[in-house]
């Protein structure tokens, strides 16, 4: 249809064009004209040719038209009722919704990310333990405090290991972007949807500190097993408020966003504690905790 748009448009502009200059009568039909023919044709109607630019153009359009739409016995274009047209008229119109919704997302952010989240279910961020946000900040985005809410470095970075391990082994996405994907688009991998996630990312910069971001990803991310944010996951793998969490359980659940069913404790003990081990080790490289921490908490977590 944009193409039918685009070519009709064209033939307009070419009309417009000719019609300004002199002598236009002899490049329209004239029964457009309103003026009589000058010769009859033998030829009955249905068979005349304009040779015209004029009548060049007006055809492209006219086939192009028959291709998507159906035409009467009076040669008047009218529209395929087809039972595709239907859905297509269903599909733009969703596509447009969606387009005035991300519109509405990124000029209005704050009140769209707000209207989002139940913040009633929230564990404030005094009341996360500071072992959890090390280990989320050294697993998944180490730079964290530095950056905005792209991270170029941390993006360079991942391209290179992935490429020499030959597999995706690092993310380049900053925890700001996890967070507005979490709560504002769709998994679908697509480039426009990275574009997005970008903007909104941009976004919730802005209007939100570092430390009310963590509260906002840690509250929202999912942790597998059911468990949507802190809360419910402290409660399924550990029975107890996320403020009594050791290090080696703020590990664990640390080590789950990246890919929470493989990960999962429960279903996976030995994947979850290698994990754990993993964020363990990454905590004590970026100087959060000292290797004396990490490799007693990981024998903590055996010996229970």
């Amino acid at each position: 249809m944009k193409r039918l748009f685009m070519l009709i448009v064209l033939a307009c502009a070419v009309y417009w064009g000719f019609s300004q200059g002199s002598g236009i009568e002899k490049y329209i039909p004239a029964s457009l004209t309103g003026s009589a023919p000058k010769a009859a044709s033998s030829a009955p109607p249905s068979a005349k040719k304009d040779d015209s630019l004029y009548g060049e153009v007006t055809d492209m359009v006219s086939t192009f038209a028959s291709g998507v739409t159906g035409t009467t016995d009076s040669g008047k274009v009218t529209v395929n009722k087809s039972k595709d047209a239907p859905n297509a008229t269903v599909a733009k119109e969703q596509d447009i919704q969606t387009l005035r919704q991300e519109y509405h997302d990124l000029t209005n952010f704050k009140e769209a990310l707000e209207s989002r989240v139940h913040r009633e279910n929230f564990v404030p961020f005094k009341d996360i333990p500071q072992y959890l946000i090390d280990g989320v900040v050294a697993t998944e985005d180490r730079r964290f405090y530095d950056h905005g809410a792209m991270d170029p470095i941390g993006v360079a970075r991942a391209m290179v290991t992935n490429y020499m391990a030959g597999e995706t082994l690092e993310g380049g996405s900053t925890i700001d972007q996890q967070t507005v994907k979490n709560i504002f688009l769709s998994p679908e991998r697509t480039m426009s949807r990275k574009i997005e996630e970008l903007a909104l990312a941009v976004q919730l910069d802005r209007y939100y500190t570092k430390q009310e971001i963590l509260e906002l990803y840690l509250n929202t991310i999912y942790f597998g097993h059911g468990a949507y944010g802190l809360r419910e996951a402290s409660h399924t793998y550990f029975g107890k408020e996320p403020k009594e969490l050791d290090l080696s359980q703020c590990a664990m659940l640390a080590g789950l966003p990246q890919a929470p069913s493989a990960y999962d404790p429960i279903d996976h003990p030995k994947a979850g504690t290698e994990r754990m081990t993993v964020v363990l080790t990454l905590m004590a490289q970026e100087g959060y905790i000292t290797h004396e921490q990490a490799a007693h908490a990981a024998a903590n977590l055996w010996l229970r």
